[in-house]
């Protein structure tokens, strides 16, 4: 089995867009606007229009954006993205350059919540690598866990 794909509801689809393709460094792959009776009936709605993009890595995994036309979004309260809540608390990625990541988000006016995090160091999680790790909040407040894993050495 494989990972395919996290479904994310946005308020803002370009924004989006601008956060995990300028930012984190996917690749726009599909872009359609969706709606019919089958989105009616799966998606629980009447009447249901959203634009649908998916965004992939080098892997093929993706992220995927519901822009809702109809009905409208409805959004989380904040408290939803604390690591003590129930359901989906973070969405990591696995970067080469997390210097060059904190650079291009912070030039489009996104914060990192956090001093880098040095995980796992001294230990054998990550096959002979340890991780640094910084967390930042997409456009709708999904929490995004931006990782680089650095070999350890020996000496």
């Amino acid at each position: 089995m494989l990972v395919n794909h996290v479904g994310i509801s946005v308020t803002d689809v370009e924004r989006s867009i601008e956060f995990y393709r300028d930012g984190l460094g996917l690749t726009l792959f599909l872009d359609q606007m969706i709606s019919g009776p089958d989105v009616d009936l799966h998606c629980n709605v009447k009447g249901g229009e959203f634009r649908m993009v998916l965004l992939v890595d080098a892997a093929g995994n993706a992220v995927e954006l519901w822009g809702w036309k109809n009905p409208k979004p409805q959004v989380k309260p904040p408290e939803h993205c604390r690591f003590n809540s129930v359901g989906i608390i973070e969405i990591g990625f696995l970067v080469d350059d997390l210097e060059a990541v904190e650079k291009r988000l912070g030039e489009k006016g996104y914060s990192f919540r956090d001093p880098l995090w040095v995980f796992g160091k001294g230990k054998n999680w990550f096959a002979g690598s340890y991780a640094k790790i910084r967390y930042v909040l997409d456009p709708d407040g999904v929490q995004v866990e931006v990782i680089q894993l650095v070999p350890q050495t020996t000496s």
